[in-house]
């Protein structure tokens, strides 16, 4: 057994008993006599029928609790294996089509910008005029 499966084995095994337990003291309240009649158990009574008749029901999920963590374990790496295959298959080549779409519009931006730079640039240089603006994306990564 390995540590993950004991993890497992703890939580359904742990699960189950709290509810087992809880059942069997609701039965025995339910099924006792009314305290004030005749014949009615004492609380250590009671609490001795509770312990009896869970040990075999404790018994029964601890076994069983030790069949299902490795099961439970299997299964969900399955269905993990399942959900990642889907993953690359479905979602993946989506979100990089959007990327490749978004790289390519953002290139072409770029493009744009300095073509636009550069052609007042160059129309300041055939007016003689000075010419100051900086180039697109300087000063983007400067220092504060």
């Amino acid at each position: 057994m390995t540590a993950r499966d004991a993890k497992t084995f703890f939580c359904i095994a742990g699960t189950l008993w709290v509810a087992a337990l809880a059942f069997i003291v609701y039965k025995s309240v339910a099924d006792s006599p009314v305290p004030a009649a005749a014949g009615a158990r004492g609380i250590g009574d009671s609490i001795l029928a509770v312990l009896a008749e869970f040990g075999n029901v404790g018994m029964a999920i601890g076994i069983l609790s030790m069949v299902l963590a490795p099961l439970a374990n299997a299964t969900g790496v399955m269905l993990m294996s399942l959900y990642q295959a889907m993953v690359n298959r479905l979602v993946i080549p989506v979100i990089e089509a959007h990327m490749a779409k978004g790289r390519e519009e953002g290139r072409t931006e770029v493009m744009e910008e300095w073509r636009a730079w550069n052609e007042r640039r160059l129309a300041a240089e055939r007016g003689g005029l000075k010419f100051d603006e900086s180039p697109p994306g300087e000063g983007l990564n400067a220092p504060d």
